[in-house]
C-alpha cells in the first residue's frame, strides 16, 4: 500500500484528530526508522519519548516475544508472577512502596487525581487540585481540565470542578493560589508539550517546601520526564524533593502501552477495594516489557543516558550563535530549541527529515529533541551537523 492509498483510508475512516507527516514508517532497527521506500531516518522523536530502547533491542525483543508465547493477558481477578516481579522491582527502584498499573499517562494522572481526592475524603472533606498553566497531563476530561490549554477547555466544557491553576514558574502567584482549599498540587518538572520548559530549581524547591509545611500533597507528572529521560530515573531527583505521588507512562514499557501511578504508603493506601481498577492495566505482556526495560536501565543504560544527555546539551549550546534561535533549554535527553517567529520550526523539521533526521515541533515554534536513551554520540553529531547546515542556509 503506497502513501496515497494510506492517506485515502485515513481520510475516509479515521476520526480527523491527527496532523500526520507524509511519511509511512515500515520498521525500525537500533535508533533508526525506515519508511516504506527504504529511506533511513535517525530517530530523535522516539515515539514522543517512548521508545527508549530504540528498535529491535535484542534483550527486550526476546523478553516480549517469550511472554507473548506464554501469556499476554488475564483478568486482574488473578495474580501473575510477572506482575509481582515487576512491581517489586519498580517500587524498590523508585522508593515508592505503592503502585497502580494502567495503560497510559492520562490514566496514570486520572489515578493520581482520584487517589488524592480519596485521600482528602479520608482526612476531612473536599479539596481543590492546583496545576500549572502550560501543563499537559492528558486528554481525558479530568486530565484535560488540569492541562493549561484554554482552547481545549472551551471545546469540551463543561469540565469537572475542583481544579485551579497558577502561572508557570511564578512562585508569588503559586503562593497566592495555595489557599486552604487546595489539597494537592500537580506539575511536570519540565513542561514537554508546550516547548520543553523546565521549572527553575528555586521554584520547585520552594513550592515543595510550602506544600509540605501546609500538608498539601505534591504530585509530579513523570510521564515524559521519567525512566531516565533527564539523566536520573525520575526528574524530581534533580531537585532533592520527595513527592507524595508520581505518574509514569511513555518509556515505562519501551513502546508497549503502559502507565503507572506510584505513591507513599500513607497516600497509596487511601484507596479501598473496588475504588479503582483497569481491565488491561498491568497485564502480563506489559509487565514483561516494563520489567526488561527497568532491568536494562538499572544495568547501565541509565548512567550512559546521563552522560549522553550532557553531551547533547553541550553540542546544542553551539546554536546560540544564530540570532533566530532564542533559547535552548531542557535536561538530559529532553531538549528544546526555541526559534524566533521569523523562522518556522515546522520548516526546520521538514528539512531535517530530508537529511535523514526526525525531530518534532512542540510549543508552537520549538524543535523538541527526545531520542531513545540508546542514542549514540555519533548520531548526535550527525543531527548537529545537519542542523548547522540548515541554520547556516537560513536568511533572516
Amino acid at each position: 500500500m503506497n502513501l496515497n492509498k494510506i492517506k485515502e483510508a485515513e481520510a475516509k475512516h479515521y476520526m480527523p484528530v491527527f496532523a500526520r507527516e507524509s511519511l509511512v514508517i515500515d520498521h525500525g532497527e537500533g535508533n533508526c526508522l525506515f519508511d516504506i521506500n527504504g529511506n533511513k531516518y535517525v530517530d530523535f522523536v522516539a515515539g514522543i519519548a517512548t521508545n527508549i530502547l530504540g528498535y529491535n533491542h535484542p534483550e527486550y525483543t526476546e523478553a516480549v516475544c517469550n511472554q507473548v508465547k506464554k501469556l499476554m493477558h488475564v483478568s486482574n481477578h488473578y495474580y501473575t508472577e510477572i506482575q509481582s516481579r515487576y512491581i517489586t522491582r519498580l517500587c524498590e527502584a523508585s522508593g515508592f512502596p505503592r503502585v497502580f498499573l494502567c495503560n497510559s499517562g492520562a490514566e496514570a494522572n486520572e489515578c493520581a487525581i482520584k487517589l488524592a481526592r480519596r485521600y482528602f475524603k479520608n482526612h476531612g472533606g473536599d479539596k481543590v487540585i492546583l496545576s500549572a498553566a502550560g501543563a499537559f497531563h492528558g486528554r481525558t476530561l479530568a486530565t484535560l481540565t488540569v492541562t493549561g490549554n484554554a482552547a481545549q477547555h472551551d471545546r469540551y466544557s463543561p469540565l469537572p470542578q475542583g481544579f485551579k491553576s497558577f502561572s508557570y514558574n511564578d512562585f508569588d502567584d503559586f503562593k497566592s493560589k495555595l489557599t486552604d482549599e487546595v489539597g494537592a498540587v500537580i506539575l511536570e518538572t519540565v513542561q514537554g508539550e508546550c516547548g520543553v520548559r523546565p521549572f527553575s530549581n528555586d521554584f520547585l524547591v520552594n513550592a515543595y517546601a510550602l506544600c509540605k509545611s501546609r500538608g498539601v500533597l505534591f504530585i509530579v507528572d513523570e510521564v515524559q520526564t521519567g525512566m531516565g529521560r533527564t539523566g536520573t530515573l525520575f526528574s524530581f531527583e534533580h531537585f532533592g524533593i520527595q513527592p507524595d505521588i508520581i505518574t509514569m507512562a511513555k518509556g515505562i514499557a519501551g513502546g508497549i502501552p503502559m502507565g503507572a501511578c506510584l505513591a507513599t504508603e500513607e497516600v497509596g493506601t487511601a484507596f479501598s477495594r473496588g475504588d479503582h481498577g483497569s481491565t488491561f492495566g498491568g497485564n502480563a505482556l506489559a509487565c514483561a516489557a516494563a520489567d526488561k526495560v527497568l532491568e536494562i536501565l538499572l544495568g547501565g543504560l541509565l548512567e550512559r543516558a546521563k552522560e549522553t544527555g550532557v553531551y547533547l546539551g553541550n553540542k546544542l549550546a553551539y546554536f546560540s550563535k544564530y540570532n533566530f534561535i532564542t533559547d535552548i533549554r531542557g535536561i538530559g535527553l529532553m531538549r528544546g530549541i526555541q526559534l524566533s517567529d521569523k523562522v518556522s520550526a515546522a520548516a526546520f523539521e521538514g528539512r531535517l527529515r530530508e537529511k535523514g533526521y526526525l525531530v518534532n515541533v512542540a510549543g508552537g515554534n520549538t524543535l523538541r529533541i527526545i531520542p531513545p536513551l540508546t542514542i549514540t554520540e555519533q548520531e548526535i553529531d550527525g543531527l548537529v551537523a545537519a542542523l548547522d547546515e540548515i541554520c547556516a542556509d537560513t536568511n533572516v
